[in-house]
């Protein structure tokens, strides 16, 4: 129902509609904040757009004479105006000598298919490197209960979890939000009876963005329809954040009967089978991956009766078939194990390699390996897959230390012929998902000969090599 038509239905049936100042609007915001800030040590970081919000918040802890530095953003959205902003917090600041930071972004954010999303995460960006420049730990803004009403509204309509409904609160970590029990009225009155002066961001009236169409529609209009409606949407989300963390409670436990950490991959997660005989478990799935991803549950669970190597991907999220289960790598892991082909060339003793590891049972993603002098001729004896001893340079080439390649061979010690390393990588148990970053030692860039595995297999090239200056690669 249109607002014009809720009024007509009003005049109707005799009722009278006209906003509503509710008696918490005379609440004094000096005891809010001071409530709100009790047990978080200053100094801080305020974020200051030049809004009536962030000046009425400044002009606050200035009169409670807390100290505190105030970083403004200028994104050039608005020409003339985002300058005439960025003065007026210049000046204000000097006028009560507070220190100040002005950061200008880059105009990239032009072209930002999601202006205010990127903005937003822009101006936190430059609030936490403010932050840390000054070793300072708690940022303050001046978020009030009408925006934690549209955030709550916004998350709602789009489709979202329980976090999502509770994404704006009064304290997350080193963001704290002293106005957030606050309404937009009573800091409109507090600002009109200090007589402060703010700048107006032209923008705001506009209907272009979501938000702005909530807060001039929807959410106002239920205001007029339900008085009391932004003190009943803080009480549910109230409710929701202690409903939130039973729910945590809960998936912790939960967590430690579907998920282990995995035997193969150092960092990785194995998904146990009896998750899928859960009647809860795509919710479980999702709460394990705190909604970052959208994998399709029934889908997953086709992955138990599909061939090592078979895997699936989202937001970053990876789920691989393995010997071992169903392996589960977060985004990072994921990110770590993106193909960068490096070259190291090894021809003295100077310097380490570095690099991924598989000793048959286990995957380390970081490992290290010094190179010294080896005199002893009858080396032989000593030569094994973990620190092997090899001749300095091997038909006149130096070793070169890269990932192997398509085309790549060994003449494994102990056997006979020759075998293609991707054959041997494979009958050994690297998981699949990992496969492709094995280091292997070489006399070349180009795919070819491969003389030594680490931890797994020699070349028996180097065996029978008499050369008579060695190096020993070792482990560290």
């Amino acid at each position: 129902m249109g607002r014009n038509k809720f009024k007509n239905r009003c005049s109707k049936t005799n009722i009278t509609v006209k906003k509503l100042i509710m008696p918490t609007e005379n609440l004094n915001l000096h005891d809010t904040v001071n409530s709100s800030l009790s047990g978080v040590s200053g100094p801080f970081i305020l974020m200051f757009s030049g809004g009536q919000d962030s000046v009425v918040l400044g002009h606050i802890l200035f009169t409670q004479k807390r100290i505190f530095h105030v970083i403004h953003v200028n994104y050039g959205l608005r020409g003339t105006e985002s300058i005439e902003d960025e003065k007026f917090v210049i000046d204000w600041c000097e006028k009560y000598f507070i220190p100040h930071k002005v950061i200008r972004s880059a105009n990239d954010i032009k072209t930002s298919s999601n202006v205010q999303s990127y903005a937003r995460s822009i101006r936190y960006k430059a609030a936490m490197d403010y932050s840390e420049e000054l070793n300072v730990k708690n940022i303050l803004t001046a978020h009030h209960l009408n925006d934690s009403a549209e955030t709550f509204l916004f998350h709602a309509a789009r489709g979202t979890g329980i976090d999502g409904l509770i994404s704006l609160s009064s304290n997350q970590g080193s963001i704290h939000r002293p106005l957030w029990s606050v309404t937009k009225n009573q800091i409109k009155l507090y600002a009109k009876q200090n007589k402060l002066a703010w700048r107006e961001d032209s923008t705001n009236h506009s209907d272009k963005y979501t938000r702005n169409h909530i807060r001039h529609n929807s959410l106002s209009f239920l205001i007029e329809a339900i008085p009391q409606a932004l003190q009943g949407l803080r009480t549910t989300q109230k409710n929701l954040r202690e409903l939130l963390s039973y729910v945590n409670e809960n998936i912790e436990k939960d967590r430690k009967l579907y998920l282990n950490p995995s035997d193969s991959i150092d960092g990785g997660i194995l998904l146990m089978p009896n998750l899928f005989n859960n009647s809860h478990g795509p919710l479980l799935l999702k709460y394990f991956l705190k909604g970052e991803s959208s994998f399709d549950f029934n889908q997953v669970k086709s992955l138990l009766n599909s061939e090592v190597g078979a895997h699936f991907e989202s937001k970053g999220w990876q789920i691989w078939k393995e010997r071992e289960g169903l392996i589960l790598l977060s985004p990072e892991l994921a990110e770590k194990r993106k193909l960068k082909r490096e070259f190291k060339i090894v021809n003295d003793t100077s310097g380490s390699l570095h690099g991924n590891f598989w000793d048959g049972k286990k995957w380390t993603s970081e490992k290290e390996w010094g190179i010294d002098d080896y005199q002893k001729t009858e080396f032989q004896e000593l030569n094994y897959e973990m620190s092997p001893v090899i001749p300095i340079d091997i038909k006149g080439e130096s070793w070169v230390w890269r990932t192997w390649s398509k085309g790549d061979y060994i003449f494994p010690f102990g056997m006979k012929g020759k075998k293609n390393v991707s054959d041997f990588l494979r009958d050994s148990g690297v998981p699949s998902c990992i496969k492709h970053l094995q280091l292997v030692l070489s006399n070349s860039k180009e795919p070819g000969e491969v003389f030594w595995i680490p931890g797994q297999i020699l070349s028996r090239s180097i065996k029978t090599n008499e050369k008579k200056k060695y190096i020993r690669i070792y482990e560290k």
